[in-house]
Order: structure tokens, then sequence, then C-alpha cells
């Protein structure tokens, strides 16, 4: 919608953190990404992509405070596929913090939620990622915090992903990755801390904002997944 990608760097971002947490955790994880919106109304490729993985997340832009017609067509297209026995979120960027971010989660979340998918989002925040009507920061950039939201919500993805609906489990995995639910407290304290662990992640998406740059060429090379 902005021509600058948001919704699908907001998306990038979050595979990259959860790469690097199954690395740096030996954790059984494989994460893939796929840019549907050049083929979001053709079923017979979207289909197996829905199949793919025990978790299925599905990220889109806010358009006039509501879900694109990119994501709706999406999930009429593939409307008659099942989901159950799937974990299923969603993500979204939005211009502002009251520019209808929250209602196309919410909208991804029902529409997941109709194909028998069993929903969760990050604790009692919805990934909404915000990219304009901020000061000091520059239309189509994430912050620090933005980043570290990526981080929280690839850490949840990977919980829902190993736990497979066992509570203890679940525990037991939250611990090893230093996750909680309730983020707010367990926020960063300290600027410091920030840059030195999602500074390198977030010059990567912000340089990536011109859809015509070699930073955008190259983020979109991380994507090993058609």
């Amino acid at each position: 919608y902005t021509q600058r990608h948001d919704a699908l760097r907001a998306g990038i971002g979050v595979l990259l953190f959860l790469r690097k947490i199954s690395g740096a955790e030996r954790l059984p994880i494989k994460g893939e990404f796929y840019d549907a919106s050049t083929y979001y109304d053709d079923a017979a490729r979207l289909r197996p992509i829905l199949h793919r993985g025990d978790v299925v997340l599905v990220g889109g832009s806010t358009w006039a405070q509501g879900s694109s017609y990119l994501a709706r067509k999406f999930f009429e297209t593939v409307g008659g596929e099942t989901l159950l026995g799937v974990s299923a979120s969603a993500w979204a960027t939005a211009g502002g913090e009251h520019t209808g971010g929250e209602i196309v989660v919410q909208d991804m979340l029902r529409s997941l939620m109709g194909m028998g998918a069993q929903v969760f989002t990050l604790g009692q925040k919805l990934p909404v990622f915000t990219t304009e009507e901020r000061q000091g920061t520059p239309p189509g950039h994430f912050t620090l915090l933005d980043c570290w939201y990526m981080d929280q919500f690839a850490r949840t993805i990977s919980v829902v992903a190993l736990a497979r609906g066992d509570p203890e489990l679940a525990k037991q995995i939250a611990a090893k990755l230093s996750y909680s639910p309730t983020y707010y407290n367990h926020m960063p304290a300290a600027d410091e801390e920030l840059k030195s662990r999602f500074e390198q992640v977030q010059i990567l998406l912000n340089d990536a904002a011109k859809p015509k740059s070699d930073a955008y060429r190259r983020l979109r090379e991380l994507i090993t997944s058609p």
C-alpha cells in the first residue's frame, strides 16, 4: 500500500529472529516465508503453503483502517481448506497506533479460526507494527522496540511450535528462551541493551524501506521459499 512493503519487512524480521533463536538454542524449528501478494488468488499455489507446518502465520498491511483486498481475497481463495490441529497467528503493519492495525489482526485471526486453527497472539498484545505518525522516526522505519517485539513474537512462535499443547513442556521451553506472555514485565530497561541485541536487524529492515534499493534486494534474498 505504501510501496515500502512494510508488512513484508516486518514478517522477514520475525523470521530472522526465529532463525536466530532456533540456531542459538538448537531448536528443531524450520521457518519458511512466502510472499503471496503476487498470487493471492491462485488456489493451486496457496493451498499447499497452508499445510507445510505445524504453525501458520499470515501478515498484511492496513488499508483504510481495515484489512486489504489482498488479505480478504487470500482467505476467500483458501476458505475451503481445513487447519484443524494447526496453530496460527497473524501480524499487521499500520500507519499509526490508531489506524486499524488491530482490526486487521483480529480479522485474520477470525478467518484462521474459521478454518479450524488454534490461534494465539503475543500475550495480550496483538502483533501490530506501526510505521508512521511517530516523532523522531522516519516513515517506514522500525524502532529498536519494534524489533524487540518481533523477537518476542518469534519466541512465542517457538514455544507454540515445540510444546504442541503440552502445558508443562511449554513452561520448560519458555524458561529456556527467557520468555513470558507477561512481556511488559520484562522489557529492556536501557537503550544500550536494545542496541546490542536488535540494532543489526533494525538497520537491515530500515535500509530496505526503498523497494528499488540494493538493501531491499538483499533482504528479499534472505527469503529462501518461493
